[in-house]
């Protein structure tokens, strides 16, 4: 008896129905982890990789199960309707281009990253090019001559690949936070506090990518700060703060632990603090000092759950508006959310959706980073919260972070061009790429920069004046930013080796409780130094590991019972900043650079062998900030003892934290 050619169509239909979804978990995933197995042993250990793959898997299956479970059940009755037929023969065509995409999406990027290993290509911006190779192949698959049987070939290989993935899944629950070695006790550290009624509200806003450099508070020609400038009209502006790093996890991770990233060992962005630092941090002593604790962010990279602060919070909330897998609601079950989506399939999705987004559902115009998500909601948790009981809140806005272009009316206010007016056609060249800029290009975008940091000061103007009444004056607000941003030197945005002052030159403005003047702190502070000032205000004891000092015994600004004329006279203080995001996370560090400012001194010491695309060769530089703040010249042949005396400091401070790690 001759098979029926009904069933056997029906067989095949619902085989290809499922197809995609084996080929992207059991074929692509595979591929695309074993490529990235290297850059993910920076900053987890061997064995977290196996949390790492469950998690990825299931958040792929999540995304593709219910599609693919809407092309079984359309594909798996046969019919005799020649209309229908027809369709599901599309149908088929487009779920074998889709399968043949994700596996040679998987393919090229594995060749090369393996190429690029070698020192080749690296001028290739993989991004977009694979997308389009990838996208061309699949569609030149589906409609080749007997595709699907050809492709269909692979189904037992994807489909145990999908099964034995799914094995990893079982490891999940053995890796959250909760399952974490136990955090050291913080109560001999808190020690004697005040009482309740008397220790003061902290707010901390930070805001992302605001270089000092770009306010009119700091001095810049452009009127970019004006609510900042009336808040600091009864507050301290310091006017020399430093971040200790030059991208956003390993410096927010400096501010709430006091400590700098050759201690807490986030050096990759999506890496975080080892578990000894985080349970000594800021949030950790608050919350154990009766603080309630809430975080808001809308930068998913410097969430409190993300870094692993998110057991020291009462409330938290990611108002992120891009579509992510990293997204901190997310990292509250599933600690490896964030590592699991640098991965190509989940950028490649990402990418796709944002373009897509950009071109047809941008309306209105670039409030891609709307800032009022996050205020809106942190309003809403200060005026359900007791007053009576102290708050420790912490508010994370993204502008002026890239992309610049900002909504109107603050759109074209210091670049009336229509160049880089949109998401889409503002893309900056990062590091040492955005030396092929025009200097047409570099300004214009530059003034988009400016205008986003005239966005955000307005809402952050708006949100203070709602959030201070709440909090009453017994309150502690710290303005400060994770890092700045660079248009010049040859070199774009922030992170990688570059360690120019617009890139650490950030703010710095504490309104300390009842104060009701304005003051200038003319000395040198970091970001190091915010987390024991606030712990100096809440009458917490600093711990031994932390690397800054309070504010409050610098110069007696505020007046503080804890706080002796004595305790105000201290040495001058030296920063330190600092980037080792292409050194491993565990191991001694010798792969990076490191910023020694004392002083109107400043040293940038390069260290190991860097690869960064497009990199000319780099030299140990010496900087007099004074006489040349642009920093155009190298004085290290004419200072050489300058030089050897800073960096002897580095050396020092490197012999001292910069060892492997157990």
């Amino acid at each position: 008896m001759s098979p029926d050619p009904t069933s056997s169509a029906a067989w095949l239909a619902r085989r290809l129905a499922v197809f995609p979804a084996y080929a992207v978990l059991g074929i692509a995933l595979p591929i695309s982890f074993l490529t990235w197995v290297e850059r993910y042993l920076y900053y987890i250990r061997p064995l977290e990789l196996i949390p790492t793959y469950g998690t990825a898997w299931l958040l792929l299956a999540a995304l593709i199960a219910p599609i693919s479970m809407i092309f079984w059940l359309a594909l798996h009755k046969p019919t005799q309707s020649r209309t229908v037929r027809n369709l599901r023969r599309g149908v088929s065509t487009l779920l074998i281009g889709v399968a043949a995409t994700a596996i040679v999406g998987a393919l090229a990027t594995g060749t090369l990253l393996w190429l690029r290993s070698f020192g080749l290509l690296t001028q290739f911006d993989p991004q977009i090019g694979l997308a389009v190779f990838s996208l061309c192949t699949g569609a030149s698959v589906a409609f080749a001559p007997r595709a699907g049987s050809t492709l269909l070939k692979l189904y037992a290989l994807a489909k145990y690949g999908t099964l034995l993935g799914a094995f990893s899944l079982l490891s999940l629950p053995f890796f959250g936070w909760s399952g974490e070695e136990p955090a050291e006790s913080v109560a001999g550290i808190v020690g004697p506090t005040a009482t309740s009624n008397s220790k003061p509200h902290i707010l901390l806003v930070t805001i992302d990518t605001l270089s000092a450099e770009s306010m009119s508070l700091y001095g810049a020609a452009r009127h970019t700060t004006p609510n900042l400038e009336a808040f600091a009209r009864h507050a301290t502006t310091f006017d020399r703060a430093y971040a200790n790093a030059n991208f956003t996890t390993a410096s927010i991770s400096s501010i709430l632990t006091g400590t700098r990233p050759w201690t807490h060992r986030a050096l990759q962005l999506p890496g975080w603090p080892i578990a000894g630092v985080r349970s000594e941090s800021l949030p950790a002593l608050l919350s154990h000092a009766g603080y309630q604790t809430g975080y808001i962010g809308t930068n998913a990279w410097a969430g409190a759950t993300r870094t692993g602060f998110g057991a020291y919070f009462d409330f938290g909330r990611d108002r992120s508006l891009t579509l992510s897998a990293c997204h901190d609601g997310l990292t509250v079950f599933f600690r490896y959310d964030c590592v699991a989506a640098e991965l190509p399939p989940f950028r490649f999705i990402e990418m796709l959706v944002e373009k897509t987004r950009q071109i047809a559902f941008d309306r209105p115009p670039n409030w891609h980073f709307d800032p009022r998500p996050a205020t809106r909601s942190a309003l809403g948790w200060l005026a359900a919260t007791d007053k009576s009981t102290p708050i420790f809140l912490w508010v994370h806005l993204m502008p002026p972070h890239a992309p610049y272009p900002a909504p109107a009316p603050w759109l074209g206010q210091f670049d009336s061009s229509r160049e880089a007016r949109r998401e889409a056609d503002s893309e900056v060249l990062p590091a040492f790429l955005f030396a092929k800029e025009t200097k047409e290009r570099a300004h214009v975008l530059q003034a988009r920069y400016d205008e986003s940091v005239k966005y955000v000061d307005y809402f952050v103007g708006e949100f203070l004046k709602d959030a201070l009444p709440l909090l009453g004056d017994n309150t502690a607000v710290i303005i400060t930013s994770d890092h700045g941003e660079s248009f010049a030197h040859g070199y774009g945005t922030h992170t990688g080796p570059g360690l120019f002052e617009s890139i650490l030159h950030i703010p710095l403005v504490m309104k300390f409780p009842r104060q009701t003047h304005a003051e200038h702190a003319p000395q040198i502070a970091d970001q190091v130094d915010i987390a024991p000032t606030l712990a100096d205000l809440a009458g917490i004891h600093a711990p031994q590991s932390w690397e800054g000092r309070s504010l409050l015994r610098t110069k007696p600004w505020w007046q503080n019972d804890t706080v002796s004329q004595a305790d105000a006279t201290i040495p001058a203080k030296i920063v330190f900043a600092m980037n080792f995001e292409q050194n491993r996370k565990r191991s001694a560090l010798t792969t990076g650079s490191v910023a020694a400012l004392e002083g109107h001194w400043k040293l940038v010491h390069y260290m190991g062998k860097l690869r960064y695309r497009s990199m000319p060769q780099l030299h140990d530089a010496l900087y007099d900030l004074s006489a040349d703040p642009g920093e155009l010249t190298n004085r290290i042949s004419d200072q050489p003892d300058e030089a050897e005396h800073l960096l002897k400091l580095i050396a020092a401070e490197l012999d001292r934290h910069g060892g492997p790690l157990p």
